[in-house]
């Protein structure tokens, strides 16, 4: 047997979100627990992990050394990475090709099993165990409307967060990410089907869009549409201005010089990206801004509320950090008078075409 979450002492406790709008409050706090809160520990990174409950001790794991890199770096997954590496038995399966691997039974017997099979196991008993929590809070609260949509803003959070560890890993487990964020879905199926008399309409439409996704998703930015944008049907026009979109970033220092014309022709293709990373060179304030820019002055359609991820998935900082949407998200309009001049200056030609 492969325990992935930390023992629970008692069986049911109303969870903190409950209990304070019980209490009758509605100021905006932060939630130790709330129904679905431990998914979280399949994505959370090690520094984040109750370390203490879980009593971890490395040394303990066999051939430890193979895998040492993994738990220096605090990868996310790390847990489900300890709990893997401590119960196998053998460690010469094959990931990629047969994705099995030999564990012990509660009898203490091996058996090859998927290495899939525990992993969502556990996922699936632990989102049983919410909704029997979810359903009981549910049914007694007074305050339906406001632990309703408390609750789903913070598993939209919770989302976004497992989407951008996916991201982010560059080792094997952030395979495993797909198995939870598979069932952050049927828990967001499910509040569609039972809750929707209770949402505002943004968690409405944001969940509408989680469950029912468009079936031509966006996936990068597109020009806008307009009669004086006929030039842009002539593919050497539209060839030339992102030419000249791309070479103003990299002269006004916002993008690197290594920066490919099939890069920057990519952000605005509306296809999944499939090339290499753009490396933004200044902050994120900056790259919110370039894009704020490009709504403003109407320079492409709207994205349908995709722009944070896009902006989050086609570039990277130079350090090779990973950026978060939800950080794009939470900046404003820069106010700084050159760096506003210089992102506008990169559509002078745009502009010019289409006059």
């Amino acid at each position: 047997m492969i325990d992935f979450l930390p023992i629970r002492d008692d069986d049911f406790e109303f969870s903190s979100l409950f209990q304070n709008y019980e209490e009758g409050h509605t100021d905006a706090t932060e939630f130790g627990m709330y129904p679905f809160f431990r998914l979280r520990y399949f994505f959370l990174d090690r520094k984040s992990l109750p370390i203490v409950t879980l009593k971890i001790d490395e040394e303990k794991i066999e051939n430890f050394d193979m895998f040492r890199n993994i738990f220096i770096r605090g990868d996310y997954f790390y847990l489900i990475a300890y709990h893997y590496f401590i119960n196998i038995k053998e460690y010469e399966f094959e990931y990629k090709v047969e994705g099995r691997m030999k564990i012990a039974d509660k009898n203490g017997e091996l058996k090859t099993i998927s290495f899939f099979e525990p992993l969502y196991n556990a996922l699936i008993d632990e989102k049983i165990k919410s909704q029997k929590l979810l359903r009981h809070e549910y049914i007694v609260s007074k305050n339906k409307y406001l632990y309703i949509n408390k609750l789903t803003e913070i598993l939209f959070n919770d989302y976004y967060d497992l989407d951008d560890a996916i991201r982010k890993e560059k080792n094997v487990f952030a395979k495993y990410g797909m198995a939870v964020k598979e069932v952050y879905l049927e828990v967001f199926r499910d509040f569609y089907s039972n809750f929707v008399d209770y949402l505002t309409t943004e968690n409405f439409e944001a969940l509408k869009k989680l469950v029912y996704p468009s079936k031509k998703e966006v996936q990068s930015f597109r020009f806008a549409l307009r009669e004086t944008y006929r030039n842009l049907k002539d593919m050497e026009a539209r060839e030339k201005i992102v030419e000249s979109i791309k070479q103003n970033l990299i002269d006004k220092g916002f993008i690197s010089e290594i920066t490919t014309f099939e890069q920057v022709y990519d952000l605005f293709d509306n296809k999944r990206r499939e090339l290499p990373k753009i490396i933004w060179l200044k902050d994120i304030t900056s790259l919110a801004t370039f894009y704020k820019i490009m709504e403003d002055d109407k320079i492409i359609q709207d994205a349908e509320g995709e722009h944070w991820k896009i902006l989050a998935d086609y570039f990277i900082l130079k350090n090779d950090s990973e950026i978060s949407r939800e950080e794009l998200k939470s900046k404003k309009k820069s106010t700084n008078f050159k760096i506003l001049a210089d992102l506008e200056s990169g559509f002078d030609l745009l502009k010019k075409i289409i006059a």
